[in-house]
């Protein structure tokens, strides 16, 4: 890969990584919760399920999951669902007000597991990955070479967006202080998470 492609394939890949989704919710919620260090362990369940999303789609089992629609529509559902019961369960979150230095946390397994299963439960993530990796791995050239540059400019590029939401959700808690703040926030949160969850339910995503 020469410098021109390697910055051509960094540049593709922050676009791909910056739009406000589901993970970058994730890491502004955990933020706003946890704290941006703490939530930082949302960002390794985001990387992990990055790497698994990668290995899909450099061995071509992206497009044997999108070439059986049983196999597919059962990931999406379940990702509609999991989607709905998060945003149901952030929307009725109580708010609680405590001091940022004392605030309960959630573990650090759960976070990781969150970050993990928001990610790969999305039926989108797949198609970026097997959009952008296919165009800049060349078939007639040795592939090991190729995935050590490839794979892990593609983790920093997602770890440093994400942990910039987090840092971002760290901010804004500091700005939650009143009960009324913490439950708008919330219900945001949760709003999102379901109209995320219902565009996935009528949109196509092999087509788009």
């Amino acid at each position: 890969m020469t410098l021109t492609e390697w910055l051509t394939f960094a540049a593709i890949w922050t676009v791909l990584s910056l739009p406000l989704g589901p993970n970058a919710i994730n890491c502004m919620t955990s933020g706003v919760s946890n704290g941006t260090r703490r939530a930082l362990w949302t960002v390794l369940g985001i990387a992990i399920a990055g790497l698994t999303h990668m290995t899909i789609a450099v061995l071509g089992l992206g497009t044997l999951l999108l070439a059986y629609a049983e196999l597919y529509l059962a990931l999406k559902w379940l990702g509609i669902a999991y989607l709905t019961w998060l945003g149901i369960s952030l929307w009725r979150k109580p708010a609680k007000l405590s001091a940022i230095g004392s605030r309960e946390v959630e573990p650090a397994g759960l976070l990781v597991r969150r970050g993990f299963t928001i990610s790969m439960s999305n039926p989108k993530a797949i198609l970026s990955y097997m959009a952008a990796f296919p165009q800049f791995i060349d078939p007639g050239s040795p592939m090991a070479p190729q995935l050590l540059v490839v794979v892990p400019t593609a983790i920093v590029i997602l770890v440093a967006v994400y942990a910039g939401y987090t840092a971002a959700g760290g901010g804004l808690a500091r700005v939650l202080t009143s009960v009324a703040r913490q439950q708008f926030f919330n219900r945001v949160a949760g709003g999102f998470y379901l109209a995320i969850a219902g565009l996935l339910a009528v949109t196509d995503t092999r087509r788009a």
